[in-house]
């Protein structure tokens, strides 16, 4: 597929997948065109959570709200989020959260309707102890917003005795402000405030029960012999832990497990012992693992590509032309990370076609990532490119971003339209 520059106006499903993304021709378009007769399109972005990943991508709330006013849409928005909340919808953490930023950054610019909205708007979550809206009020209104937070928790352990509290909210506080006194605040409060005054005691219950035990067990204690007798007695445990064990486990017990594998012909023991040498892989080739590399079930297939990924063997580098020629590109650019010949970009390029799953697109974007910073003078622009263009997740964008300028091959509208992303960190990358 070849990588085009975007053409303006954009189209219906153009600004819609750029909103999705985070792609800066979304803001290029209202910036030249106005809304466009995208105002449904920008007002759902702003009351439903479009990122891929929000707890690790950068906020999205500022540069929608820069979209926003732009396209002179602050009430049009307001009043939708007014409407999701008077709505007796089911609860969607992330569209919440994403509301209640988008309410924090207009009551920022000054609107007192949606500082109220976002008052109003901090709730729990349903049969949990988290708690929607509080960072952006902590945010907003310093002090203020700490005490209210802190005296509505007060008001729910009053009513539910299984709410749960710790000290995030003076915490957040203190790290927001930069100043450490968002304790003592609330302590000076709770004199004439008998919520906050809850909340404390509750919170510092909370704290001393820290030190008990959290029932984690000590992964490390297990030898290779009671990690493979475990797998046979407890058929029903899935055995994440063994990422954990096998990061940590000596040379002599991963040897053990190892032989098990090596020995097992039951696909479901092979899937958790593969899981030991998740992280530092199998202590060497051994042709016996090439089935399990194409084996049918995906899980199966991955976790031994994982395990062998670290290896430079030709008969890994067989195994991944056949993944690619089957389709299965992600693990097949695994294995070439290590397996590489000069060839290889011009090759992979060929099979890259748009992913409609976000899911599967994300893993692909991640091992072809690995793969051009693995090999950074070996011609990977294109596959750095397919990245910038076609990742879901602007984390992925801005690595292929970086490698793309660091090997002087960034296309001149990429640049450009960069310094409009939604995303600081990428726009930092094309800072004058």
């Amino acid at each position: 597929m070849q990588i085009k520059q975007p053409t303006f106006p954009l189209t219906p499903a153009a600004f819609a997948a750029a909103l999705r993304t985070g792609h800066g021709r979304a803001m290029q378009q209202v910036a030249s065109y106005g809304p466009n007769g995208f105002e449904d399109e920008i007002t759902h972005a702003c009351v439903s959570c479009l990122s891929y990943d929000p707890q690790c991508e950068a906020q999205r709330a500022p540069w929608l709200l820069s979209i926003v006013d732009r396209a002179k849409l602050n009430k049009k928005v307001l009043q939708a989020i007014e409407a999701m909340a008077d709505a007796s919808l089911p609860e969607n953490h992330r569209d919440m959260s994403h509301r209640s930023a988008i309410l924090k950054e207009l009551a920022g610019a000054g609107s007192e309707d949606a500082r109220s909205l976002l008052y109003r708007s901090l709730a729990r979550l349903s049969h949990t102890s988290d708690v929607i809206g509080a960072d952006q009020i902590l945010a907003l209104d310093g002090v203020d917003g700490l005490i209210h937070v802190a005296r509505q928790l007060g008001q729910w352990l009053r009513t539910d005795p299984d709410f749960w509290v710790d000290d995030y909210p003076s915490e957040q506080f203190d790290s927001l402000t930069g100043i450490e006194g968002g304790l003592a605040a609330l302590e000076r409060e709770a004199a004439v405030d008998s919520d906050i005054a809850n909340y404390l005691a509750c919170m510092r219950k909370t704290r001393e029960g820290g030190s008990a035990s959290s029932g984690r067990f000590d992964t490390t204690a297990y030898t290779g012999a009671e990690i493979v007798a475990h797998v046979s007695k407890n058929p029903a445990d899935q055995c994440h832990w063994f990422r954990r064990w096998g990061a940590k486990a000596a040379s002599d017990h991963l040897d053990t497990v190892f032989a098990a594998l090596l020995a097992s012909e039951e696909p479901e023991h092979v899937k958790r012992l593969l899981g030991c040498f998740a992280k530092k892989g199998v202590p060497r080739f051994d042709s016996r693992l090439l089935p399990w590399i194409a084996h049918p079930d995906e899980q199966i297939r991955w976790a031994a590509v994982r395990a062998v990924a670290p290896l430079t063997h030709g008969e890994l580098r067989q195994a991944a032309m056949r993944l690619l020629a089957a389709g299965d590109l992600a693990n097949g650019v695994t294995l070439l990370v290590n397996n590489f010949e000069a060839s290889d970009f011009a090759m992979c390029a060929e099979y890259l076609e748009p992913l409609h799953d976000a899911d599967q697109a994300h893993r692909l974007v991640e091992e072809l990532l690995d793969l051009c910073e693995a090999h950074p003078d070996a011609g990977g622009s294109y596959c750095l490119l397919y990245v910038y263009e076609l990742s879901p997740c602007s984390i992925c964008r801005k690595r292929s971003l970086k490698a793309l300028i660091g090997t002087n091959a960034a296309p001149a509208w990429v640049l450009t339209e960069a310094v409009h992303d939604a995303d600081p960190g990428i726009r930092a990358l094309v800072a004058p």
